[in-house]
């Protein structure tokens, strides 16, 4: 028992949790300084990594490039969990013991060392003047027991569970996070228009699971069914870059979704962002007699927001390397049209390289070829593709439920305040007079009590 007491005292204790919500700050702080692979795309942690080898084999070997997964952070987590939980443990224990603690009654001694009171005199009997406080109390809402001639009045009782609630919904939170860290999942998924992949881990561009996510992929279909680089919702509101998303499994049409900022799609625990996009021209490389050796759209990508798209790739299996950059064209008219409907037409600059030098540097027009020894590498046609960052996190829920019941605690903290007043009626021996000793206090705000105190003292002079 004397064991268990002090493990009890030792996970209760203030040191542990100031000790412990420093360390989960300290690591934070480390998090947002060393790149974390959950949180950048791969080239960018590997561009990192390349500049910095010593402080990325150093970082990795200690678990800083995944640190809020990490086995030290979790840790941490779960003994602020514990902590959290042993003094809520107290709380609790102290609040049920207040809640079973009533009715109160004191003497006048111990009402007249509270900081509000007030002794009255009077002529009436007893039993008058008790009918008197009584409706008085019970007309500022407190509820009223009475045993002889003293009286114990008190409002807001539940009150007293304001702050245990307020560590419960810290505890929650806290296990949410773990939890949702632990098996989260998330990544980068390269659609372009009318194209559809399975929600597998092998078609994310970039992707990170927890530790226990266990590869719970769904597997259900992802369309693009149409992008917008410029998009006007139903009330004609500008919306910027946006994408028609499907989603559909075992053969059926789940659900249909716009996404756009601060327009999300949500299916199945998932949640769908847009990212950034650019526009794919389709490259077909033919032989000599017409048939086609390799083809692909080149997701082309806007890289200084000037409607230029850029790209660089490899031509087939010939050796030879291209770059080009596309962007759309409108003819010139002598008819006034709006810009939206005016036609517009792609055009794309081509450069090819073979082991570095520039074999070819021209203008290509949609169907338009050009000639590469005995092959022809054609331009057919051009669609937008865009990234979605798609998110599978399971604790969201719990942690929004959090966050909603830390706000209902705070809520009963600040506006059910117990508050508790005694009252003794004393017969004086040398005349007819009865003396009142009345006396309140509140948990909190005690300065603005005596404001009411003082009323309901005033309230019951009147009366009598």
């Amino acid at each position: 028992m004397d064991s268990m007491k002090k493990i009890e005292n030792f996970f209760r204790s203030r040191k542990l949790a100031i000790f412990l919500i420093s360390m989960v700050i300290l690591l934070s702080l480390i998090g947002t300084t060393v790149p974390q692979k959950s949180q950048i795309k791969t080239d960018v942690y590997n561009a990192w990594k390349n500049t910095n080898p010593q402080q990325a084999d150093i970082f990795e070997a200690i678990g800083f490039t995944n640190l809020f997964s990490s086995f030290i952070f979790l840790i941490i987590a779960f003994l602020l969990s514990i902590n959290t939980a042993f003094c809520t443990w107290n709380m609790l224990k102290g609040a049920f013991r207040k809640l079973g603690s009533y009715p109160q009654f004191q003497n006048d001694q111990y009402i007249s060392k509270l900081e509000n009171h007030s002794v009255l005199k009077t002529e009436k009997e007893q039993v008058q003047i008790i009918s008197e406080i009584n409706s008085v109390l019970k007309e500022r809402g407190y509820k009223v027991s009475q045993r002889q001639n003293c009286i114990f009045a008190h409002k807001n009782k539940l009150g007293v569970l304001g702050t245990s609630l307020f560590h419960i919904c810290i505890l929650v939170i806290i296990l949410s996070v773990v939890y949702g860290t632990t098996g989260r999942m998330e990544g980068d998924m390269r659609l372009i228009e009318g194209q559809t992949l399975s929600e597998d881990h092998e078609n994310y561009m970039f992707i990170n699971e927890g530790p226990f996510f266990n590869e719970a992929h769904q597997g259900f279909n992802i369309t693009l069914q149409k992008f917008y680089a410029k998009y006007n919702d139903e009330t004609n509101t500008p919306r910027g870059a946006s994408g028609t998303l499907s989603i559909e499994k075992d053969g059926k049409l789940e659900k249909t979704d716009i996404v756009y900022s601060n327009h999300l799609m949500n299916y199945g625990g998932y949640t769908f962002l847009g990212n950034v996009y650019g526009m794919a021209p389709l490259l077909i490389l033919r032989d000599r007699d017409g048939k086609v050796i390799s083809g692909s759209y080149i997701t082309a990508q806007d890289q200084d927001e000037s409607d230029r798209y850029v790209a660089f790739f490899n031509i087939g299996d010939t050796g030879l390397e291209g770059g080009l950059m596309v962007y759309m064209t409108t003819n010139l008219t002598s008819r006034k049209i709006m810009e939206a409907d005016a036609l517009q037409e792609p055009i794309l600059f081509l450069k090819i390289f073979d082991k570095g030098s520039e074999i070819y540097n021209g203008t290509l027009k949609m169907n338009d070829t050009v000639q590469i020894d005995d092959k022809n590498l054609g331009f057919y046609d051009i669609k937008y593709w865009s990234n979605f960052y798609i998110v599978k996190d399971r604790s969201t829920m719990f942690v929004y439920a959090g966050i909603g019941s830390i706000i209902f605690s705070l809520a009963i903290s600040l506006f059910l305040v117990p508050k508790k007043i005694w009252i003794e009626v004393v017969k004086s021996e040398k005349d007819n007079h009865s003396e009142i000793y009345i006396g309140g206090r509140a948990d909190k705000f005690r300065s603005f009590y005596e404001e009411e105190i003082g009323d309901i003292v005033n309230r019951i002079k009147e009366k009598l």
